[in-house]
């Protein structure tokens, strides 16, 4: 969880500074999801799935590796997708820990 998010984050952050910036045009919907298609600089079709956004959506995607693309985010979207994943770095710490102390206690027990 927290490598997806950070992995959003530091596209929402650096994509749309050192990317190429494009909008995509609703392509069809999915179940729970809206799909839009976006043409790269060399014609290639690409297309990116978002929950929310019009018939159109400002997309910004990597020129050498035009398949990642992110959506244009507010700031408070990018702090709150900060906070989780931060979140669930703190959690994994605390079970990662939870689990040594467990060990390190049958460890001792079982020492005698």
């Amino acid at each position: 969880m927290a490598l997806t998010l950070g992995r959003g984050l530091y596209d929402a952050l650096r994509l749309p500074k050192h990317g190429i910036t494009v909008m995509a045009e609703l392509d069809h919907y999915t179940d729970k999801t809206k799909v839009y298609r976006y043409v790269d600089q060399d014609g290639g079709l690409h297309f990116y799935r978002e929950s929310t956004g019009g018939q159109q959506l400002e997309l910004s995607y990597d020129p050498r590796n035009p398949g990642r693309a992110s959506a244009r985010q507010a700031l408070y979207g990018q702090v709150m997708m900060a906070l989780m994943a931060l979140m669930a770095v703190v959690g994994l710490g605390m079970a990662c820990g939870g689990l040594g102390f467990t060990g390190f206690q049958i460890f001792l027990a079982l020492r005698g």
